[in-house]
């Protein structure tokens, strides 16, 4: 660890008033240019500034932006126990997932990852392969049947195949059409979510606005349909692979219990959310990146015809998709799924000699990072070979962390890795994907950084 991160009593006695550069002044009335362009406005801080800037939002509220890889290492890493999820977060996320693996903290968060690490063990996931692909395979038996120039929005198939993954990978159940209520419900609930953490002046749940209503409607109806999936499979305990199974069978080693209905049914509800959007916004800019990259398509064609040969991907020939895998971590550094990582400090700490008060606010900038001019040459350049194994090896490892890290790393990460790639290399191997013309591409910047207005191809079937 950078020997400049690491407090001592003299320093910390010294920089009790030296916080962070920023600009001078509150800034209340610039906090709705900060909610509806972020990454504009951060981006401007972060270059007029530095990489640690405060930004005093009003008197008792400040807000730190970290965009360097030795400040995540620090707060995710190195000095973990110092800081927490805030508060904000927590209550609106605990909205829809309750008490959840990602809305959790302390003693409840611990023991609720002990339990389901197992169920994401890598000998696990591979029973869940087919189950992918059969998903995978439906939905390229749809595509091969439209019109040879239909137009679709990727976006929104990718949105859609990933719901379909997230609950058959689940509990065995297919919840991505239109009509389904529990689809329906999880929509509606994440929309209020996402409103509420850009909106901290919103009127209290307990009012009954119209928004409100449909809010509490939807909760009501999703955690009475993952209620009912639930007691069901306890009643009738099925011969399904699916993560349900293992969830119901997982016992703490220390006392022998396993979960509640109650907490099962925040983590299925947890567990939907971060799996479906997630997954689906870095899909969608794979193919917007790779479509504007023809050079990169014909490479990943290639690779997948070699690799593959007309086959379906098997785990085994997954990890002989290199290009691929590439392709899709380079698109997660230029398009990650979301702006940063909240984290607020539960104690007095110091970061390269700047005081970090209690109480303060950090978004850790991955949208920053993974562009830091220090770590990638020509930031803004799409170049999947920056991550060949000897350029990695040269770079610090916090330059590149799109699942975060620490003890709190998404727990479904090889997962997801195991599901992007079998995603890019079925269709790949079936269509070529051509974006149409002259769309408008912009970001919605409200919680996932997901294309605001889709992104529009013509999928064409290959020879």
């Amino acid at each position: 660890m950078p020997q400049s991160l690491i407090p001592s009593v003299q320093t910390a006695r010294k920089s009790k008033l030296n916080l962070p550069p920023g600009p001078k002044g509150y800034l209340l009335f610039q906090l709705s240019q900060l909610q509806h362009q972020p990454i504009e406005y951060l981006g401007y801080m972060w270059h007029k500034y530095g990489d640690l800037v405060r930004l005093p939002i009003m008197p008792g509220l400040s807000l730190n932006l970290a965009s360097h890889p030795d400040h995540a290492e620090h707060i995710l890493s190195s000095h973990q126990e110092q800081y927490g999820k805030p508060d904000l977060f927590l209550k609106s996320m605990n909205l829809v997932q309750g008490q959840g693996l990602f809305s959790s903290e302390g003693e409840i968060w611990l023991r609720q990852r002990r339990l389901m690490q197992p169920a994401f063990h890598q000998k696990q996931l591979v029973k869940l392969h087919n189950i992918i692909l059969n998903c995978v395979e439906s939905l390229l038996l749809e595509w091969s049947e439209k019109p040879e120039d239909e137009i679709i929005d990727i976006a929104a198939e990718m949105s859609r195949l990933t719901l379909k993954i997230v609950s058959s990978t689940l509990f065995s159940i297919d919840i991505s059409s239109k009509t389904d209520k529990l689809g329906q419900s999880l929509r509606i609930a994440l929309e209020y979510v996402y409103y509420r953490m850009n909106s901290p002046l919103a009127l209290p749940l307990w009012m009954p606005t119209p928004r409100n209503l449909e809010f509490r409607k939807a909760k009501q109806t999703l955690d009475r349909l993952v209620l009912e999936i639930i007691q069901s499979r306890r009643q009738n305990p099925s011969e399904q692979n699916d993560l349900l199974s293992m969830l119901l069978a997982a016992q703490d080693e220390e006392t022998g219990i396993g979960m509640s209905d109650r907490q099962l049914q925040d983590e299925v509800i947890t567990l939907i959310n971060a799996g479906h959007e997630t997954t689906a916004t870095a899909l969608a800019w794979t193919w917007y990146l790779i479509g504007t990259h023809p050079d990169a398509m014909a490479q990943m064609q290639d690779e997948v015809q070699t690799v593959l040969n007309g086959n379906y991907p098997t785990i085994e020939n997954l990890f002989q998709l290199e290009y691929t895998r590439r392709v899709f971590d380079e698109s997660s550094r230029l398009c990650p799924i979301g702006l940063g990582m909240p984290r607020v400090a539960l104690k007095d700490d110091e970061i390269q000699g700047y005081f970090i008060p209690k109480g303060t606010t950090f978004i850790i900038a991955q949208y920053f990072i993974f562009r830091h001019p220090d770590f990638w040459d020509n930031p803004e350049k799409f170049d999947p070979d920056r991550f060949l194994p000897e350029k990695v090896k040269q770079r610090p490892k916090f330059a590149f962390f799109p699942f975060g890290a620490g003890q709190h790393i998404c727990i479904g990460k090889n997962l997801a890795l195991m599901e992007s790639t079998i995603i890019l290399a079925a269709i790949i191997q079936r269509f070529h994907i051509q974006l149409v013309p002259n769309q408008s591409i912009e970001i919605d910047p409200r919680f996932s950084l997901h294309p605001k207005y889709g992104i529009k191809v013509r999928v064409r079937k290959r020879n």
